[in-house]
């Protein structure tokens, strides 16, 4: 049985904290409060007229950019994205395996996961600034971009205009999606009704 006055050195039966903050040492941690008797406040009458606020989340400042200038801006900056994680994967696969082409087995999933993050990425900017149907924009001027890439640029992507050209090609791939997504849906987010033309 351990003695009251000595500390407990075992494991401790508190539940993790799971934030990203920093706990303090123990050395810095207030003491707990002794257990005093609660005193009851009476109400007054400007506590009980009083209404209990409660805290807005804190929401992104509206920006001024939506439709296709708000698609060209996410285009430039998947584009950077893509030209980054296409730098990474190269300077990856030339420490690991030492050559800047990773193969079939390591290649298409890294491949693909770079599609998938740059997809989401776009979506997340688009819906910050406002546009309709973010994701499946985004998705759409991903492969779009990934065509483009393909068709035109896959010969010359170790040139140094190709760090201008991948984002360029994105921009291109997010106007033309957010253009085919506004023409199907619509501004108010509906289909269009289709017409009979007998």
């Amino acid at each position: 049985m351990a003695d009251p006055g000595e500390p407990d050195d075992g494991p401790s039966l508190e539940m993790p904290a799971f934030s990203l903050r920093r706990r303090k040492p123990a050395s810095e941690r207030a003491e707990p409060p002794t257990a005093t008797p609660a005193v009851e406040a009476e109400p007054g009458p400007d506590r009980a007229d009083e209404p209990v606020r409660r805290r807005e989340p804190r929401r992104l400042p509206p920006v001024a950019l939506t439709g296709l200038p708000a698609a060209a801006v996410t285009g430039v900056v998947v584009g950077v994205l893509a030209v980054l994680l296409a730098w990474l994967a190269g300077a990856g696969c030339s420490a690991v395996r030492g050559t800047s082409s990773c193969g079939g087995a390591t290649g298409l999933p890294l491949l693909l996961a770079g599609l998938v993050l740059l997809a989401w990425a776009g979506s997340l900017l688009l819906r910050a600034l406002g546009v309709a149907d973010a994701r499946s924009t985004s998705v759409l001027a991903v492969g779009i971009m990934a065509v483009l890439v393909m068709v035109f640029l896959l010969g010359s992507l170790d040139e140094w205009w190709a760090l201008v050209a991948v984002p360029l090609a994105a921009a291109v791939g997010y106007g033309a999606s957010w253009w085919v997504t506004s023409s199907v849906v619509g501004d108010n987010g509906e289909a269009p009704v289709p017409r009979d033309v007998r």
